[in-house]
């Protein structure tokens, strides 16, 4: 009985209850959905911020385009005026004659600039910056002091020069000046000062966004000393008619200080306002402008950061009710803030492939981590991969030419690893039909932090047909060269005119049993005389050694050539040694006395030539052909200018046994002649 008692006891003894692991449980799935609810907000607030990243950096990069595309056509356009030949003629003659017929040409020339070419402003002025000229009529005054200084820079040059961007009381609005030398054969006459309104032409393009951002714009900007200057009005200013200038010392965290200070790609900071923005900076190629995009961060993020806590929200007050209403809703809500992100990339990308299409180029992003190119479909089309939108390192370097493959890949590589805007040309071969193509390239590499991979964005444009015509342009220049026997700069015979000169001079002596003379000459120093006066006095003293020699030339036969920068050649037929010593002799007395002032010289105040003379006779060389003759004249008249120069410079020296034995020893090589197809 005390037995049974004791087992119902034990039965009826309740047991250990496991309540109150639900809650435990609960709350650990709970945290889990959360922690993974928190993750896939991370990574989707990670992609939106690259794709807007991306989308900044495609606009800066187009907008640099078409500023470096600006600069180039009006330096394109100047430069054409100074290559104007009929321009300069036409000049010069109004300056010694000013018939109203003339003027009246001049001034339609001008006119023209400003209508059709869309210059606010066009002047002729004269070499002090005195204006002469207008479309209107005549001008007066005088160049302002910074186009003073680029007027005197241009006619040193020979070449235009750009007044960058600034204000000028004579103009109520910013202007960008040009500065277009003419000369006169090489008398400068003055110079074309084209005006262009910085507002009709140049601020336009940093106004193409592809939304309608109330927050985005586009500056250009400067260092000017320790200050970064905005060189284009700011929309966000309002009406502030002065330029805005930020002081590099207590404006550290805006994107202008940042972008002269040299930050380049994306990245975050405080703008003039006090706003955080997201900004891309840039340098625009040649020229000291340097461009910022940015967009408030505020405005940028904020449709998705309400988007990401209203479902967040729905997460957490529905989670208490039912875990599986809430992971259903939290999907929805996750695939509608998906959908609304790819229908907002895809405006965008829509509107990129459009402006691509428009302009013939593609773009793509190049992910270094990943080894693969995500490319537009134009970008696509041109290397003739699939519309996909996805290619690897390997495929591209695949399509790269075999001749040029391993030249490609070490520029990549040095942008890369020194973070410069990458700009090349490079030929592949069409995955699709395996065609040869030109393609240039545009891109900057960029790294959003240290913890991030770094991209490099930019535009790929195929130039075959640009290319095929500069190839062909150039074969067809360089036909008409090798046809031409007068060298441009001194109007004398070149080298192709002396080879084929001797050739045909040595079978005249063979017949005739006569001696056939050279005598080559050196303008002592030329090249201190060109780092001294320049390379426009080093032409002009050039063409008057030429016309000395020439003037002094007068028996038939005998020719003057220009061997080789300041260096010449006479061809004497028919004279043995004395006679050819006589000539050089008499030809070093007629530079001389030019007296052509030579403070650059160790030997003369003025330009004096040095010279090795030397003469064959058919008797001594009867088997000797034209060629071998031709080659034995110019090494033995090179051997005594050899000579001549290496005992002091100003002197002639004749060709004799004593110049090749003293010369071999010191490493001389004698000259071999330039034949024909080597022109």
């Amino acid at each position: 009985m005390q037995m049974l008692t004791t087992l119902l006891r034990q039965h009826a003894r309740p047991r250990p209850r496991v309540w109150w692991l639900l809650p435990l449980v609960a709350l650990l799935l709970l945290g889990s959905i959360g922690w993974g609810a928190h993750r896939i907000y991370q990574e989707r607030e990670l992609r939106y911020r690259h794709q807007i990243e991306g989308g900044l950096h495609a606009v800066n990069l187009l907008q640099m385009r078409g500023l470096a595309d600006w600069r180039a056509r009006r330096m394109a356009e100047a430069a054409a005026l100074t290559q104007d030949g009929l321009l300069a003629r036409a000049v010069a003659q109004w300056r010694k004659t000013a018939a109203p017929e003339r003027e009246a040409l001049l001034r339609e020339r001008l006119l023209i600039l400003v209508e059709q070419a869309r210059y606010t402003a066009a002047y002729l002025v004269d070499v002090q910056g005195r204006l002469l000229l207008q479309p209107q009529g005549t001008a007066a005054g005088l160049l302002p002091a910074p186009e003073q200084q680029a007027l005197q820079q241009a006619l040193v040059q020979a070449q235009p020069v750009v007044v960058e961007l600034r204000r000028d009381p004579a103009f109520a609005f910013e202007i960008y000046g040009l500065l277009a030398p003419l000369f006169d054969g090489d008398r400068p006459l003055g110079a074309v000062w084209l005006v262009v309104d910085a507002r009709t032409t140049l601020y336009p393009l940093l106004q193409t966004w592809p939304s309608h951002s109330p927050s985005a714009e586009s500056v250009l900007v400067r260092r000017q000393g320790d200050a970064a200057v905005a060189l284009s009005p700011l929309r966000l200013r309002g009406e502030e008619p002065t330029a805005l200038q930020l002081p590099l010392a207590q404006h550290r965290r805006d994107p202008l200080v940042q972008a002269v200070e040299g930050v380049r790609g994306a990245f975050y900071a405080s703008d003039y306002r006090e706003q955080e923005v997201l900004a891309v900076a840039s340098a625009v190629p040649d020229s000291p402008w340097l461009l910022v995009s940015k967009v408030d961060v505020a405005d940028a993020f904020s449709e998705a950061q309400r988007r990401e806590w209203l479902g967040l929200g729905l997460l957490a007050s529905l989670g208490l009710l039912l875990l599986g209403c809430i992971a259903m809703l939290w999907q929805w809500r996750a695939w509608q803030r998906e959908r609304a992100l790819k229908g907002e990339l895809e405006r965008n990308l829509r509107w990129l492939d459009n402006a691509q299409k428009a302009a013939a180029v593609g773009y793509f992003t190049y992910d270094t981590r990943r080894e693969t190119f995500v490319m537009s479909r134009m970008a696509s089309a041109i290397f003739g991969l699939p519309a996909d939108g996805r290619m690897t390192l390997r495929q591209w370097m695949g399509l790269l030419h075999p001749d040029e493959g391993a030249q490609v890949l070490q520029i990549h590589g040095r942008a890369m690893t020194e973070r410069t805007p990458l700009r090349t040309q490079y030929r592949i071969r069409r995955a699709n039909d395996r065609q040869e193509r030109w393609v240039e390239v545009w891109g900057e590499y960029s790294q959003a932090s240290a913890a991030e991979p770094s991209r490099m964005t930019g535009t790929v444009q195929d130039i075959t047909e640009r290319r095929h015509t500069e190839e062909q342009l150039s074969r067809y220049r360089a036909a008409l060269e090798a046809q031409v026997r007068l060298d441009p700069l001194t109007q004398v015979a070149n080298r192709l005119a002396l080879h084929e000169a001797v050739t045909h001079e040595w079978s005249r002596a063979q017949r005739e049993g006569t001696p056939l003379a050279m005598v080559m000459m050196d303008v002592d120093h030329f090249k201190a005389y060109n780092d001294y006066y320049g390379h426009v006095a080093g032409d002009q003293c050039l063409r008057r050694v030429a016309e000395a020699l020439s003037a002094l030339l007068g028996r038939a036969g005998d020719l003057l050539a220009r061997y080789g920068g300041e260096e010449f050649a006479v061809l004497l037929p028919g004279a043995d040694v004395p006679a050819a010593m006589a000539v050089a002799l008499r030809l070093q007395d007629q530079v001389r006395a030019l007296a052509l002032e030579h403070r650059g010289s160790a030997c003369s105040g003025i330009v004096t030539l040095s010279m090795g003379v030397t003469s064959l006779h058919p008797q001594q060389h009867a088997d000797v052909a034209g060629q071998e003759a031709a080659q034995i004249l110019f090494q033995q008249a090179d051997a005594a200018l050899y000579t001549a120069k290496q005992t002091g410079r100003n002197r002639v020296v004749l060709y004799g046994a004593d110049c090749m034995a003293a010369l071999h020893p010191s490493g001389w090589t004698p000259l071999t002649p330039i034949e024909p197809h080597d022109l």
